[in-house]
């Protein structure tokens, strides 16, 4: 009884940790399910067909039958990935099988047990369950096969002393780990949501202030030439009064898209604050080219809010950073923005 549980506790662990890793390696892709793209029903795949294996090889024999959790990972991939993952799953599962004790009559009775569950997985994926419920399923199932694939061939106090203890083993174990997994998956997901805000400007997009500085702060150390673009809307204040603060929120968003579309490989912009942008380049070749650029492609955008189309314009106050604090690079752009703005707005000025 006591190497039971030993195996069992084994057994959950290794689960746990490949879980984890792969729910922490996929946290972009999240959350996982059977409408997810193939290549990401196939990655948690392998990850549970990896952690199959695992549970193979960290099993113990009764007569001729290897006890173990793999209906855990299998059920984990089912009810999240789908048939792919599954498929996935349950293909590592029988090589590791093979090439731990080669072609047997257990391997061979496993690919039809294998095969049932592949296609349960098929019928229940076509119906509107909650993964809760799906997983149940899958876990009741394959802990049925066991069952049936154990029933008189084992001695009764075998099935007493072993198979009772897997039963009770398997639905908490298996409960476990999908009370770990949602809580891990809510994580990640509101981790990367917060992030996503704390650095991301809600109203168009772009980094915003935090981030935007910081990524200035890495181009500046980085050593490479570089140039900084202090951009503004003009008359924006105007267009509030007059369009309405919707409508102001609508050009930051269209002009923030046109800045983003026009922003060089080499380079990235942000929101700075207000109707103010930062654009930063690392290439400084035709900065003059590509702010006049800037301003001729807003001048002749059509940007519109509700059906009516609001002229809009922008002034660049441009610098070139000569081996000096960002801090100077950033005052000189935006005094030539000020210039540019006292000189009649859209158009360049160059600090």
């Amino acid at each position: 009884m006591g190497q039971v549980v030993n195996i069992f506790f084994i057994n959950i662990s290794i689960i746990y940790l490949l879980l984890s890793l792969t729910l922490y390696l996929m946290r972009h892709v999240l959350p996982i399910q059977s409408a997810s793209p193939l290549a990401v029903r196939m990655s948690f795949g392998l990850a549970m067909g990896i952690a199959a294996v695992l549970l193979t090889v960290n099993s113990f024999s009764v007569e001729d039958a290897r006890i173990d959790l793999r209906i855990i990972p299998l059920a984990l991939a089912a009810a999240y990935a789908g048939p792919v993952g599954v498929g996935v799953t349950i293909g590592l599962t029988l090589l590791g099988r093979f090439g731990l004790d080669g072609m047997t009559d257990q391997l061979i009775r496993s690919f039809g047990t294998l095969g049932l569950f592949f296609v349960l997985s098929l019928v229940l994926n076509r119906l509107s369950l909650r993964r809760g419920h799906l997983y149940s399923a899958y876990l009741v199932f394959g802990a049925v096969l066991v069952l049936f694939r154990i029933a008189g061939n084992v001695p009764m106090h075998a099935f007493t002393n072993v198979f009772l203890p897997y039963f009770v083993m398997t639905f908490f174990g298996g409960w476990m780990c999908y009370w770990v997994a949602k809580q891990i998956e809510t994580h990640l997901r509101m981790f990367r949501l917060h992030t996503q805000r704390a650095t991301i400007d809600e109203l168009t997009g772009l980094p915003n202030r935090y981030m935007t500085l910081e990524r200035l702060n890495d181009v500046e150390a980085s050593g490479v030439p570089w140039a900084l673009f202090v951009i503004d809307i003009d008359r924006f204040k105007q267009l509030n009064d007059t369009y309405g603060h919707r409508a102001g929120d609508e050009a930051l968003r269209q002009i923030g898209a046109t800045l983003r579309e026009q922003c060089p490989a080499e380079g990235f912009v942000g929101r700075y604050g207000g109707e103010e942008f930062l654009m930063v380049l690392e290439d400084t070749t035709d900065v003059t080219e590509l702010a006049e650029r800037l301003v001729r492609v807003v001048r002749e955008s059509t940007y519109t809010f509700e059906g009516q189309v609001i002229p809009m314009t922008i002034s660049v106050g441009a610098s070139l950073a000569h081996a000096e604090p960002g801090t100077l690079v950033f005052e000189r752009a935006d005094a030539a923005l000020y210039a540019a703005k006292t000189n009649g707005r859209d158009q360049v000025k160059i600090g």
